[in-house]
């Protein structure tokens, strides 16, 4: 497949079905949630790339939502790293160092999530990361409805 080619319709509902069935689970019974407007719009990318297997952007935006999720409606705290952010939620600190690892260069010898096969076959490599793609979209549901409205 080319990086750019069309998702099979059948494979994009199931992907579609899953998230569903995902935030369901999450959601729990809550009648309404304090939302981040900037996660918000980040999950509604996040949906595009999960449907389309674009893992790696799941990854990095699942990331940018639960930080601005926790950020605008739990602590309030805007100048901290997410290291801060996330506190000792091991979750969390698992996304971010995943998240560090895929978008931030290092020189040879250092911690990398990108192993050196991974140049040899980037495509599977690159269909390795749905499972942290899923894992990342739970703990971004779970981040978006852990904050209970009025």
């Amino acid at each position: 497949m080319a990086y750019a080619d069309h998702v099979d319709e059948e494979v994009w509902s199931e992907r579609y079905r899953w998230l569903r069935q995902t935030e369901e689970a999450e959601a729990g019974t809550w009648g309404s949630v304090l939302l981040s407007l900037q996660s918000t719009l980040l999950s509604y990318d996040i949906e595009i790339a999960f449907c389309a297997g674009a893992w790696l952007s799941v990854i990095v935006m699942s990331h940018a939502a639960i930080d601005a999720t926790i950020r605008d409606t739990t602590l309030g705290d805007y100048a901290s790293n997410s290291k801060v952010i996330f506190g000792n939620d091991a979750d969390l600190q698992w996304l971010r160092i995943l998240r560090n690892r895929l978008v931030h260069v290092r020189p040879q010898g250092h911690l990398s999530a990108l192993p050196e096969q991974a140049a040899n076959d980037i495509a599977a490599y690159q269909d390795s990361l749905e499972s942290d793609a899923r894992r990342a979209v739970i703990l971004m549901y779970r981040a978006i409805y852990a904050n209970p409205g009025t």
